[in-house]
């Protein structure tokens, strides 16, 4: 291993982890036009602090570490959202089935297949232009149209308040 002092390692533990497409999280910023929604903005906001946090199975809170539904269980309970802590799937069944054409910053995209369980398997925050922010290991950001992410897209969901 590295160890544990990630600013000895230009940012830490070799690429890949538990999210399984073995990429590095990619640079990313947000378009300046989609932060002028204040709900996304406050969701990115949320999202945002916790970009680095290494990938924990079953984590849910900051002080645990975050698995991808704990993750984005997280940031909508902090945005006035009752989603509960639930499983990718659990999301899934709690919004509304929406086309990627239809798909905006702040919606949820998920993916089936990732492991080995029912329904939906992985889970991340949309932020538009085919990007996500999610947990893999760690919380970083990811083009859902790389060829990893690509094989496993399943769909798109909106959470309603």
């Amino acid at each position: 291993t590295l160890g544990g002092r990630p600013y000895l390692f230009n940012g830490g533990l070799p690429p890949g982890g538990s999210d399984g497409s073995g990429t590095p999280g990619i640079d990313y910023q947000v378009p300046a036009e989609a932060l002028t929604d204040s709900e996304f903005a406050a969701i990115y906001k949320e999202a945002q602090k916790y970009v680095g946090t290494p990938y924990v199975w079953g984590g849910s809170t900051p002080e645990t570490g975050f698995d991808c539904s704990g993750y984005v269980c997280w940031v909508y309970n902090q945005n006035g959202y009752n989603v509960g802590r639930t499983t990718a799937n659990g999301l899934w069944n709690k919004c509304q089935h929406i086309s990627e054409a239809e798909a905006k910053p702040g919606d949820l995209v998920f993916f089936k297949g990732t492991y080995d369980t029912p329904g939906m398997s992985h889970t991340g925050i949309y932020l538009g232009n085919g990007m996500m922010v999610s947990a893999g290991d760690p919380i970083k950001y990811a083009n859902i149209h790389s060829s990893y992410w690509q094989k496993y897209l399943s769909g798109f969901g909106r959470l309603s308040k």
